[in-house]
């Protein structure tokens, strides 16, 4: 079992629409670490500014934009225009597939710096048993 969580800061539209189950693969410009089985905890960045949730990968697609476009256009909840921003001048992307995600209690930005942890512009690498984690709804270790 991997001791370390993905933190990803997600915008409230997109990690809305994974929550509910309309966005089922997360695009990056870089690489994360992680693989099927991982955990990824999901920060909502600006305006609400919380942690609210995880989701479990499937797994890691890497591969060129336009084929990244063609596979899974449907699932990335970004229009054409988007997409084909955030991928500018890039020639790989990856797409994270996601098996599972859920909600968590909110934890703030306040409670999670109290905690000692800063949420990333883009990603980090946090260990599971984080305070601010266990605060969150005592995930740690169980299955969703």
């Amino acid at each position: 079992m991997n001791p370390t969580a993905l933190l990803l800061s997600i915008k409230p539209p997109y990690a809305d629409a994974i929550f509910s189950g309309t966005k089922t693969v997360e695009l990056r410009r870089v690489r994360p670490r992680v693989g099927a089985g991982d955990l990824v905890m999901v920060y909502v960045s600006s305006p609400r500014c919380s942690l609210e949730g995880a989701f479990e990968v499937e797994e890691v697609i890497e591969a060129s934009p336009a084929f990244l476009w063609k596979k899974l256009s449907k699932e990335t909840g970004l229009s054409r225009a988007e997409f084909d921003a955030y991928y500018s001048g890039r020639e790989i992307g990856y797409g994270i597939r996601i098996r599972k995600a859920w909600k968590l209690a909110p934890v703030s930005l306040e409670r999670l710096r109290a905690s000692k942890l800063r949420p990333p512009q883009s990603y980090q690498y946090v260990r599971k048993d984080h305070p601010a984690f266990v605060k969150a709804g005592k995930w740690i270790g169980k299955k969703r």
